[in-house]
């Protein structure tokens, strides 16, 4: 399975903008015969959107793109996160990813670890998802995460659960993990420590995709990753500017 990792600079609010640039890369890869495109977390509102979250048009305009983008997956799937509607009891959204294929939403994952300290504030705006799952795509199953659901450490006290421990269950054949991570240099480096740790806690391939550019007062750097099963980065894509980059999951090197 081809896959392509598309790392781009979103704009909060510019809803169409982010639109257009998710299209123009789900093209590209479609044009290289990847199978798959992976985006960023709330690649489609930029991240964070605040206080946007709270309008219900620009939650519309959101559902509206989305599916435009999903018209565009024949022949190729995409995971794009944006914002989804809570019908339960709770905060009225989501921070999802979406899996788009067939022309279609095939699936929807929502974000568990809800982030709310230094500068997070998520849990303003977003319920936390109890139950996570894995879906299947090319004959793999796959687990996807949304940035801080990879974080869980033992006895972290922000956190009663962890979503990969929920899913493991499923004996995911690839974690999928989609981020708007920002940059600060000891952060980043035990980004990469969470992601190997994770790849071998689980056995599991981990490709992760994250953000550029600055959003308000933080700065995004980008350095999406992929991790084989024992640990190892093989692949980072470009620190502080846009990249897309190819991965055969059935032919990932080992360092």
């Amino acid at each position: 399975m081809k896959i392509a990792l598309a790392q781009l600079n979103y704009t909060i609010g510019d809803i169409e903008g982010n639109c257009a640039k998710i299209i123009k890369s789900i093209h590209r890869a479609k044009s290289q015969q990847a199978d798959l495109v992976i985006f960023a977390e709330l690649a489609i509102c930029g991240y964070p959107a605040r206080d946007l979250l709270e309008f219900d048009s620009f939650i519309q305009d959101c559902e509206d793109v989305i599916n435009s983008i999903a018209k565009e997956c024949i022949g190729i799937s995409a995971i794009v996160g944006g914002p989804s509607r809570n019908a339960n009891p709770g905060k009225q959204l989501f921070n999802s990813a979406y899996f788009l294929s067939d022309g279609k939403i095939s699936f929807a994952q929502h974000k568990s670890l809800i982030p709310n300290y230094d500068i997070f504030d998520e849990y303003r705006y977003f319920e936390p998802n109890d139950n996570p799952s894995t879906f299947r795509f090319n004959g793999k199953t796959i687990a996807l995460t949304i940035c801080e659901d990879v974080w869980y450490e033992d006895n972290n006290p922000l956190y009663l659960n962890c979503p990969l421990e929920k899913m493991k269950n499923d004996k995911a054949d690839l974690i999928i993990h989609i981020a708007a991570s920002p940059f600060s240099f000891e952060y980043t480096e035990k980004r990469k420590s969470i992601l190997s740790s994770k790849a071998v806690l689980y056995n599991t391939p981990i490709i992760s995709v994250n953000q550029v550019g600055g959003q308000t007062d933080i700065l995004f750097d980008g350095a999406s990753s992929v991790f084989t099963s024992n640990g190892s980065q093989v692949l980072e894509l470009a620190k502080f500017e846009e990249d897309i980059s190819f991965i055969d999951l059935e032919n990932l090197p080992e360092k």
